[in-house]
């Protein structure tokens, strides 16, 4: 349905493309006031699309077998909010680990959850790619999940600025949404939906837009150890045909006054 709806707009230059180091949905509620977590996401292209003009003139990095790694520190600054610092790598076919950019967010939940039949709340993000024509990017997110019996969704669409940019861009659409099934304690099966659309003023054609379908599995391997795990598969011309994606996180508290103790693990 959301591929649908946004491919069919008409011709434009093509957008920036979707933030492939930010393979995650948002639910609209947080953790909780002093809670500490650790995160890495990494995604590998297992199977590339075809080189675009940008890549086959080495501007960007060819998608095959293109390695991206994500290094997040989160804490949450209280019961509403929390603030996360990001590092993110890249490891193109054959050749060295190297620095993408780096990026600095604020989350967060405008009511108790369960409130309201809707849970609402908002991402703000700011992005210093190291490459390319933008410098600074602002990225906005108004957050929907709801809750029905055992199963959530968790609505994220994305409006992204770039603010200090040597290209002519506006407010660019992305989307992230998901549906989940809490099968136990330990295991919840779900899928993710990802894209990108282009400039809000003028969509991008079908075959330049990227939109993706990821089978996921979320687990818990341990007290205050999850992990999240599964293949995307692209649905677009535009979009890589395969790509495998794993995450793992730690959360902790620490002990009240920042001593007396080592860090404990969260369940």
């Amino acid at each position: 349905m959301l591929v649908g709806l946004l491919v069919c707009g008409p011709e434009a230059t093509p957008a920036r493309a979707l933030n492939f180091f930010e393979l995650e949905v948002y639910p609209a509620t947080t953790e909780g006031k002093g809670l500490h977590e650790l995160e890495n996401i990494t995604s590998l292209v297992a199977d590339g699309r075809r080189p675009s003009a940008e890549e086959a003139a080495g501007e960007e990095p060819r998608r095959h077998r293109l390695l991206r790694t994500t290094l997040e520190y989160d804490y949450g600054l209280t019961d509403k909010i929390d603030v996360a610092a990001y590092l993110d790598l890249q490891r193109p076919n054959g050749e060295q680990l190297e620095y993408a950019q780096s990026r600095f967010r604020a989350r967060g939940a405008f009511f108790d959850k369960g409130r309201f039949p809707l849970d609402i709340g908002w991402y703000v993000e700011a992005e210093v790619p190291d490459k390319g024509a933008s410098e600074l990017e602002l990225e906005f997110r108004p957050i929907v999940s709801r809750d029905i019996g055992r199963f959530s969704v968790d609505l994220n669409p994305m409006f992204e600025l770039p603010t200090v940019t040597s290209e002519r861009r506006t407010l660019e659409f992305d989307y992230g949404a998901r549906v989940y099934y809490r099968l136990s304690r330990n295991l919840v099966p779900g899928v993710e939906f990802f894209g990108d659309a282009g400039q809000i003023r003028r969509f991008d054609p079908a075959r330049a837009q990227q939109h993706y379908v990821f089978p996921t599995l979320y687990g818990r391997l341990a007290r205050g150890l999850k992990f999240v795990v599964g293949p995307g598969f692209g649905l677009t011309r535009a979009s890589d045909p395969v790509i495998v994606r794993l995450g793992v996180e730690y959360e902790f508290t620490l002990p009240a006054g920042g001593g007396g103790g080592p860090p404990r693990p969260t369940y």
